[in-house]
Order: structure tokens, then sequence, then C-alpha cells
């Protein structure tokens, strides 16, 4: 089976901010994630989302609206109430970073992905283990990591599996490694940017946040490729910086310079 490698051309196939765009014109994220223990990775996805769309709403535990309103102004907060309201208005919608597993949760998730089936879903961390491969839908992008993948579909991650399975259930997979694959069930790509540096906490919600964000006004599957190839080439100009010294935080303010570089 032929992988084929991403490069720097997938940002070609992305849609340009328009010079004479007005708000709301470039999408709008909803991120539904973080619990009264983790907050950060709601903080590191939706700010990274926010940097490629025009707004990001979030609905976290009440705990954390607090924090996160004084921690990042750029994020428009609402409780959990609020959810499905929001998802109406969402161009793009993401699950799971730091979000508490627990059955209100699970049905929450289950209920979006019944209910928004012309929605753009990414489900990531905790949602991965809300989930039966039965609840996907082709406007959905999976993001697990080697155990999360193991835990979903029973299988260790390979370029054949994870091709495999994202035929089988009809729904997009980016698999998270030392190589990410990614697939729609109709082509599978391979891409090999990033270090070990990335094993860092956050990392993988930065990731998430940079799919949503370019989902919100391209296709899934290529905003999956981009954020892929994206994440893990900030993350190298990084260790050529300061080696294996850098945290998510580090890695989420060194995307704009990376995209700058990749996309022109």
């Amino acid at each position: 089976m032929n992988c084929t490698k991403i490069t720097k051309n997938i940002f070609k196939r992305l849609k340009k901010r328009l010079s004479k765009s007005h708000k709301c014109q470039n999408g709008l994220v909803l991120i539904i994630a973080g619990s009264p223990q983790y907050h950060g990775s709601l903080v590191f996805s939706a700010i990274t989302a926010s940097r490629l769309a025009d707004l990001v709403f979030t609905c976290t535990a009440k705990e954390n609206i607090p924090i996160i309103k004084k921690l990042s102004p750029e994020i428009i907060v609402h409780p959990m109430k609020n959810t499905l309201k929001l998802a109406k208005k969402a161009d793009s919608i993401l699950i799971g970073p730091g979000l508490e597993q627990n059955k209100k949760n699970k049905n929450l998730v289950k209920k979006i992905l019944k209910k928004f089936k012309n929605k753009k879903i990414i489900l990531d961390a905790t949602a991965l283990r809300m989930i039966s491969p039965s609840d996907l839908h082709p406007n959905c992008c999976v993001t697990p990591h080697a155990k999360e993948f193991f835990a979903l579909f029973n299988e260790k991650p390979s370029k054949k599996t994870v091709f495999k399975n994202a035929q089988k259930n009809n729904c997009i997979i980016a698999s998270k490694g030392q190589i990410d694959f990614i697939s729609n069930g109709k082509k599978i790509y391979c891409n090999s940017t990033g270090n070990a540096g990335m094993t860092t906490g956050g990392t993988g919600d930065t990731l998430a946040g940079l799919i949503a964000g370019f989902a919100a006004k391209n296709p899934l599957f290529e905003s999956a490729l981009a954020a892929c190839y994206l994440n893990g080439f900030a993350g190298n100009l990084l260790f050529k910086e300061r080696g294996f010294m850098f945290n998510a935080k580090d890695l989420m303010d060194k995307l704009p310079i990376a995209y700058k570089k990749l996309s022109g």
C-alpha cells in the first residue's frame, strides 16, 4: 500500500483569508473541552483555533469559566448547557481535550454526532473513550495516539489499519505517532514532521485546535493533513532553536511563524 507523503504543498489547497473579508466570514469554531481538573487542554486548543477562525466559542465545566476568562480574553466561554445552541452556529466542532469522562458528557457527545452530521466534527482525547466506531460518519475526524487507536479500533495503528478502519467506519482518522497516518478511507497519507520533544502534554491539543481552525472554512480531510504537517513543522523549528527544551505553550506560540513560512 502506497502512503503519500504530506508536503508543504498541502497549504496551496487551503482557502486564503481574503483581504476584504468581514467578521464571521472566516469561520466559527465550537470547542467542548476542559474539566475541573484540566483547563490547559481547552486553552491550548482554543487559542490555536482562534488564530485561524474569526470566532471560537467554548463550552466547559462551570469551575473552568472564571479561570479561562482571566487567562484568555480571546476565548468566548459558555457553560455546558449552551452546547447544542452553539453547535447550530458552528462551522466546525472540536470535542474532547481535557473533557471529564462521565455519563452526561458521553450522552452529549453521542447526541452531537447524531444530530449534527452536517457539521465537521473533530474527536480528540476523552471524546475517543466515549464513542464507538458505529457512532462515526464522513464528517468526523478522530485524532488518536497509539493507545487510543487500539482502544477504539482494537488494533495497533499502521498505514494498513488506519486506512482499513477509515474505510470501514466511513470517517477520517489522523493517527498520531512518530509517523502520523491520515486517511479518509480512499487515500492514505503519512507525515514525518515533528520530533520527540512533542511527547510533552498539550501538543495534541494544539493539533486538534489546528484541525478545527482550518476546518471552519476548508474540507475536513485537507484540514487534518495541513494541521499534522504544520504542528510537526513548528516543533522542528523549536528543536533547532532549543533542542527538546520546549513545551506546548512554546509550540502554540511558534505556530503562526511556522504557518507563515509554509504558506508564504
